[in-house]
């Protein structure tokens, strides 16, 4: 059986560290700055669709800053997609 983990309400700070991932997903390199203020949101999921697939994806992975945004880039076509469709 899968664990119910509640979504938490994304504080401004929570926000921030989330669009400055965005921001260098899109740039093709994600900072040291902006990875450790990812880990530092804490459980991903307890973090709202569609960041929180995001979030867990960028917390988990341990490739090189530009390899990683690269793949982030990939997972983001993926979750806009679904949003399209009204998957998430």
């Amino acid at each position: 059986m899968a664990q119910v983990v509640n979504k938490r309400k994304l504080t401004a700070s929570d926000l921030q560290a989330i669009g400055q991932l965005l921001v260098e997903i899109l740039g093709g390199e994600i900072s040291s700055a902006t990875r450790q203020a990812i880990l530092d949101l804490g459980d991903a999921r307890e973090i709202p669709p569609p960041y929180g697939h995001l979030v867990e994806f960028a917390q988990g992975d341990m490739l090189d800053n530009k390899e990683l945004a690269r793949t982030l880039q990939d997972r983001l076509r993926v979750i806009c997609t679904m949003l399209v469709q009204e998957q998430i």
